[in-house]
């Protein structure tokens, strides 16, 4: 046994510093880990200290409900449980269970365990995980009202942070913006600014993962939520919508700049999905619906994992390592040339004539491609997969003539049905479609009329549903599918599903791993811990504007968080947006996010570049020629990435995860080790500064010139017709 005695000062909840006496005894356990310290503040108030160690972390949990997260003696993070308000902090009781886990309680109504992550046993939550620790709070709910576990990380000690959700308004790193607490599910513009691919874990740039468990239910998030003011009680009453809905919505989440956060990470697990009250509240379809698997639970639980790894690079990928792998990459041809979609250019206004039109367009400009893929409204309608015969006369001539052409052929499917069809006549009376028990299962979505939702829960619906497809495909030649939606924004009000679900965002889950995962040729645009899936992976749908309010400037922050999320086959949507609300890339835009995207895992075209001139199309052939440098790459980092989920595109950061000028970059990225891509994403630049991480560096349009890196290049010249990439020197 360690005996100790000293006077110091200690650190308080918000940092600062007290007098504290420090009267301790430290109990070393047979392995080496320091068990407890206690300490009276001048104030007499008990302040118990219990620490654990796991590999080279540190945690120091205290009676109040404070952890502190330590690695080589430095302070790398800070977390504490939100008590009730009626509950007095510093009742809370220490007990240690041996020498790696410590229990917290506030009597039986509140309670904080913590465990070394390699303590836990095979199976369970978060026991892959290195130099970690695994919390869960629980309390009783409350017979009157409203129950949250919550627990609260503080921003700021742990450096910047990646990761969580692709996000209507991307910020890199996300405390650059102030994400309203809501719920953590795919949306498609969720209230809160929340889009299509949604993970629960974050790393920061000083090595720290934050890991929630995806199966909490009622599982709400904010990061440097905004402060109410006064006006936002009457203005911020967030809404989802659909369609024509987000014209007016404003883009979320708000720039820091603009609002005042509070610097905090909240993960909290509720009793339920509720609109709430006042500034901030958040009416969505899941409001009012009950998990059927929790519907008799008396207690919230929030599990989550702190870990303090050797740097922002380690943590991801010890994240990383603990998904579910996909057991291949993509199809290569998807990476060699674009795809193309018939969607931003024709709408629903698709035809045989006019597709067959658009690959002989294309191939007359010089393009090349991969796939074309008809989207809205080939069918004959919404449900029944079969091709409206009076636009498509002879669909089986039109897919041999594209596979003559050198086109793969994909069609655009999603999980929804029409009344009015054969589809919904058929499996209305077998279970096949998601139930409601507040109203019948129809509800609207973007087009109309309204739908019900495939119930890819029950095996006998998602085996009919991939029959068809099947069928699709052995009549008529087709290659794959575009697996649009699946966010459970797009169920009925108070679902029901042939298997109870936890959280709803279990049904998207059911839709990748169930249903496309079934095609080798596919892609999806929605996920929650669904990282297993071969198929491509893609933004939602981007609008023709430039900042990173969910235009061109949103794509590399995208694409960089899809990578630290655990989904490397990114396909960042269309190149020029989707020509939304009467707004149409000019030659300019083009371009740029044609170059943008030139290194990127995919490129999809559907407004041609051709259209915006003689200028727009020569510039955009050219970044698809500087593709062609880099593709083999991009193949072997894809191959890579199915063994590991290592990203194909990377933060600088991955490149020296110790340069701190590297974290807060979000117009650059790197493929592999050795290129660096640096697009222009700002209107009318001609110049930008260029980071470049250490070692020597050549320009590929100049490579007599050494670049010696560790620094910024300012005013580095880019006009119109330049992509700035550059490769190590290695001579």
């Amino acid at each position: 046994m360690a005996h100790k005695a000293s006077f110091e000062p200690a650190r308080g909840a918000r940092g600062e510093a007290s007098r504290t006496q420090s009267v301790s005894v430290d109990v070393i356990g047979p392995l080496g880990r320091v068990l407890r310290d206690l300490t009276l503040d001048v104030s007499g108030v008990r302040r118990e200290w219990t620490i654990l160690r796991c590999g080279e972390a540190m945690l120091r949990v205290r009676n109040d409900g404070r952890v502190e997260l330590r690695r080589a003696g430095a302070l790398v993070g800070a977390a504490r449980c939100a008590l009730p308000l009626d509950i007095d902090a510093n009742s809370g009781v220490v007990s240690a269970r041996g020498d790696d886990e410590v229990v917290v309680s506030w009597g039986s109504r509140v309670t904080l365990v913590v465990r070394a992550t390699r303590s836990l046993k095979n199976g369970e939550a978060f026991a892959d995980l290195d130099d970690g620790f695994a919390l869960d709070f629980s309390m009783d709910d409350w017979q009157y009202g409203h129950t949250t576990a919550e627990i609260v990380v503080e921003l700021a000690p742990s450096g910047n942070w990646f990761g969580g959700a692709h996000q209507m308004r991307s910020h890199w790193p996300l405390e650059n913006g102030c994400w309203e607490i809501g719920p953590q599910m795919p949306f498609d513009n969720g209230p809160n600014g929340l889009n299509t691919l949604v993970s629960t874990h974050w790393v920061t740039s000083k090595g720290v993962a934050v890991v929630a468990d995806p199966d909490t239910p009622y599982f709400h998030v904010g990061l440097n939520a905004p402060k109410a003011t006064w006006f936002d009680g009457f203005m911020s009453k967030r809404t989802f919508g659909v369609g024509i809905q987000n014209a007016t919505r404003q883009i979320l989440p708000f720039h820091a700049r603009e609002r005042e956060g509070d610097g905090l990470l909240r993960l909290q697990a509720r009793n339920s999905f509720r609109k709430g009250y006042g500034p901030f509240s958040m009416n969505h379809p899941l409001v009012g619906w009950v998990s059927p698997k929790h519907i008799n639970a008396t207690r919230r639980h929030m599990r989550v994992a702190l870990c303090a790894n050797a740097n922002v690079k380690v943590a991801t990928m010890n994240v990383l390592r603990t998904l579910p792998k996909p057991s291949s990459a993509p199809p290569k041809e998807v990476f060699r040339a674009p795809i193309w979609t018939t969607w931003a250019k024709m709408k629903t206004n698709v035809s045989q004539r006019k597709v067959l039109d658009f690959a002989q367009e294309i191939q007359d400009n010089g393009m090349v491609g991969s796939v074309i893929e008809i989207d809205d409204k080939w069918q004959s309608n919404y449900g029944d997969l079969e091709f409206d015969l009076k636009k498509f006369p002879n669909p089986t001539a039109m897919v041999d003539k594209l596979h003559e052409m050198g086109f793969k052929v994909t069609l655009w499917v999603m999980p929804f049905i029409a009344e009015d069809t054969n589809a919904y006549r058929d499996g209305k009376d077998k279970g096949y479609f998601v139930d409601s028990n507040a109203r019948t299962g129809f509800f609207k979505w973007w087009q109309s009329p309204p739908v019900v939702a495939l119930d890819v829960t029950n095996p006998e619906a998602v085996k009919w549903f991939c029959d068809n497809l099947r069928s699709l495909q052995e009549r008529h030649g087709i290659d794959g599918f575009k697996f649009d939606a699946g966010e459970p924004c797009f169920l009925p009000r108070r679902f029901v599903t042939h298997m109870p679900l936890g959280h709803p965002a279990e049904y998207t889950r059911a839709w990748v791993n169930n249903v496309a995962s079934q095609f080798e040729l596919a892609e999806v645009r929605s996920g929650h811990n669904s990282t297993g899936n071969a198929s491509l992976v893609r933004m939602g749908d981007r609008f023709s504007e430039w900042g990173i309010e969910n235009g061109l400037g949103s794509l590399i922050p995208t694409l960089l968080t899809s990578g630290v999320m655990g989904y490397p086959f990114c396909l960042p949507d269309i190149i020029g947006g989707n020509a939304y609300f009467g707004k149409h890339p000019d030659g300019e835009l083009m371009v740029r996010w044609a170059q943008a995207n030139a290194l990127m895992p995919a490129m999809q075209f559907s407004l041609t570049p051709w259209t915006s001139g003689v200028v727009a199309k020569e510039m955009t052939a050219a970044a698809l020629k500087m593709r062609d440098q880099f593709v083999d790459s991009l193949i072997h980092f894809s191959e890579q990435a199915a063994l590991s989920l290592e990203p194909i595109c990377r933060p600088l950061w991955w490149l020296d995860p110790e340069d701190s000028e590297t974290f807060m970059i979000a117009d650059q990225f790197a493929i592999g080790e050795d290129v660096i891509v640096a697009p222009v994403v700002c209107q009318g630049a001609s110049h930008r500064a260029v980071y470049l991480t250490a070692g020597e560096w050549r320009d590929i349009a100049d490579p007599d010139v050494v670049y010696q890196g560790g620094r910024w290049i300012e005013d580095f010249s880019a006009p119109l017709g330049k992509l700035p990439i550059f490769v190590r020197n290695r001579a």
